[in-house]
């Protein structure tokens, strides 16, 4: 009998509540990219969670439907590689649902780490800050 893995989505990953979404449109790092529009904000949960958004500017319901599948994937498969403790909320570009999964988890890759940088960067300033060290 084969043995079926689980590669699910689950809701703890995922940002749901429109408030969520405003915090981190509000507060969040905003990264272009040529694709789509990554914004970032440090969490406190422990883990990544991830939020897509994509207009009927980009297609009809299948099109924007394999954007969102796209992203959750790339999300999903690597999760060594996403940044800890991290809100994501990705708003797809037109063209988007043209490029290949690969190119698509390259450009995810680059922009998750210029967030990373450049959040890192904040949050030690902050600390020295707090601790006052600046």
């Amino acid at each position: 009998m084969v043995r079926k893995t689980r590669e699910g989505f689950p809701r703890h990953y995922r940002i749901v509540r429109g408030a969520d979404y405003r915090s981190i449109y509000d507060a969040g790092l905003k990264i272009h990219s040529e694709r789509f529009v990554l914004f970032a904000k440090t969490n406190r949960l422990g883990h990544s969670r991830l939020g897509i958004t994509v207009s009927r500017r980009i297609g009809g319901a299948v099109v924007r439907n394999r954007v969102k599948r796209l992203f959750r994937e790339i999300f999903r498969r690597s999760p060594a590689d996403n940044p800890p403790s991290f809100d994501l909320v990705i708003n797809a570009k037109r063209g988007c649902a043209a490029v290949r999964l690969a190119q698509l988890r390259e450009e995810f890759d680059a922009a998750v780490r210029k967030a990373e940088r450049q959040l890192g960067v904040e949050l030690s300033r902050t600390e020295e800050l707090d601790s006052g060290g600046g």
